[in-house]
């Protein structure tokens, strides 16, 4: 089990490298993103061999992150710390090999109202801008990012490192203002894993081992999850009542955990139009009505569930021992590893929706790195800003990524292998549609499932739905509205 945690603390982030992260070209639709995992590198050696050779003569390249994404792209020194050294040689090897300086930075103040002020003041230095996905549509909306399909063929859009079904997603009229790919550990970061006590678990005579083997067995279902967790219940504060003190089977508290129900059971909230190849909201519909009632009754109707939108995060009670399981982002498990021990958890994917999904499911978390390019850049800077782009998402793609995977996993951590496997398959398909990057847009639409889970009506969705029906389709044309070339 010592080995079960630290598996996953580490490929939490090094997934993308051990698994190279392979983009599915057939997932369920361009309004989703996808992760597929993918085990073998074909490519040649050195993927900076493919891409074009160059000598800027020392120009500075900046990326401008908000300050949660600061470390995937600042490194000062090396400090004998495995993480940041990785960074700082990435970053020194592109520096050298291009002859250019690349400095991350965060901006001071507010990062969408630096960029715009920097947009509009006619000197540009930022290169690109990373921001969380969630928050996408603020430069979209105030109109400050170049189409990445008009920065020239010194980028290779379509090479497995940048994300085709992420970036397929949110490509409208041809357009394209957030890219995704490997530049940036953060989207592996945030694949949504069920994380378990063991000896919680053990308690009620399940080992690891027992619900490794429900995985394989396709018997991972959300009926045997909700068995299983629906009675563990502790009154820890010893206040006669449930309360948000006590100790419980299952615990979700956040927004983000409650967003990942649908997701995790292959059902999406929109999809294509094959004629006009716009995204139709899909929300509403018998068998999501279905599919949310029943985790509506498992939060609401059981004892040793707790759900909410206030108190301790789901992870304050991973780490204090009172929840049997939780599901939160694969970096937690560092978190985990230093409060409980390398022997006090495993970790799962998400449970089928019955037997008949054959496929396990992963929401991603909505705050990975995005990037985006100013509409304000000189027309001479565009190769420059392109060429260095690709560059250090090659490169990224493979050395940071097996870096973490290799050094941090492989040779700091005894590696368990069947936890290992787990990590695997949860990082198979992992995905989250479009509308969480515009959700500000459209009248809250990617959440309502989120709400409807959290209020003490079982028909909320319905009401919700129908409250911003006749409006959505008007706020979906206006988002392809803004993507005009």
């Amino acid at each position: 089990m010592k080995r079960i945690l630290c598996l996953a603390l580490v490929l939490l982030m090094l997934l993308p490298m051990a698994i190279a992260c392979k983009k599915d070209d057939e997932g369920s639709g361009a309004n989703n993103t996808g992760v597929a995992n993918n085990t073998a590198n074909n490519g040649p050696t050195d993927l900076l061999d493919t891409i074009p050779t160059g000598n800027y003569g020392g120009k500075e390249f900046v990326i401008s992150v908000q300050g949660e994404h600061k470390e995937e792209v600042y490194s000062e020194e090396l400090t004998s710390e495995v993480a940041n050294d990785t960074i700082y040689k990435w970053i020194d090897k592109i520096n050298s090999r291009y002859g250019v300086s690349v400095k991350g930075q965060v901006p001071e103040g507010d990062f969408f109202t630096a960029q715009q002020t920097e947009t509009s003041s006619g000197t540009v230095t930022t290169a690109i801008y990373g921001c969380n996905a969630y928050q996408v549509y603020k430069p979209v909306n105030a109109k400050i990012y170049k189409d990445w399909y008009e920065m020239g063929n010194m980028i290779d859009l379509t090479a497995e490192r940048w994300d085709k079904i992420v970036n397929d997603g949110v490509t409208w009229n041809g357009v394209l203002y957030g890219l995704t790919g490997d530049l940036g550990y953060s989207k592996l970061q945030g694949a949504m894993a069920t994380f378990c006590n063991v000896g919680l678990l053990d308690e009620i005579g399940y080992t690891t081992d027992d619900l490794y083997k429900m995985v394989d067995d396709k018997e991972w279902t959300f009926e045997a999850f909700q068995s299983m967790l629906k009675d563990i219940y502790i009154d820890s504060d010893y206040d006669g009542k449930k309360s948000t003190g006590d100790t419980f089977g299952y615990v979700s508290v956040s927004g983000n955990a409650h967003d990942i129900w649908l997701t995790q059971f292959g059902i999406s909230i929109t999809k294509q139009n094959d004629t006009t190849n716009k995204i139709e909201p899909t929300l509403f519909n018998d068998q999501t009505i279905s599919v949310v009632d029943k985790v509506w009754s498992f939060y609401h109707e059981n004892k040793g569930v707790l759900s909410g939108s206030s108190g301790d995060p789901e992870d304050k009670y991973f780490s204090d021992g009172r929840a049997a399981m939780v599901t939160t982002r694969l970096s937690y498990a560092s978190q985990f590893s230093e409060d409980l021990g390398t022997d006090a958890y495993g970790i799962l994917p998400a449970p089928l929706l019955d037997e008949d999904q054959d496929t396990y499911y992963t929401k991603l978390y909505d705050r990975f790195a995005v990037w985006g390019v100013s509409k304000s850049v000189l027309d001479s800077d565009v190769d420059f800003i392109a060429h260095i782009t690709d560059a250090l998402c090659a490169e990224s793609s493979q050395t940071v990524y097996p870096a973490f995977y290799d050094i941090l996993l492989k040779q700091r951590y005894s590696k368990d292998p069947t936890t290992a496997r787990m990590v695997d398959i949860l990082m198979e398909n992992v995905s989250i549609d479009s509308t969480f990057m515009f959700g500000e847009n459209l009248l809250s639409y990617p959440y309502l499932v989120r709400g409807a889970l959290r209020s003490s009506d079982k028909a909320n969705l319905s009401s919700s739905y129908k409250a911003i029906e006749t409006q959505l389709l008007d706020k979906l044309e206006e988002i392809y509205d803004l993507y005009q070339k």
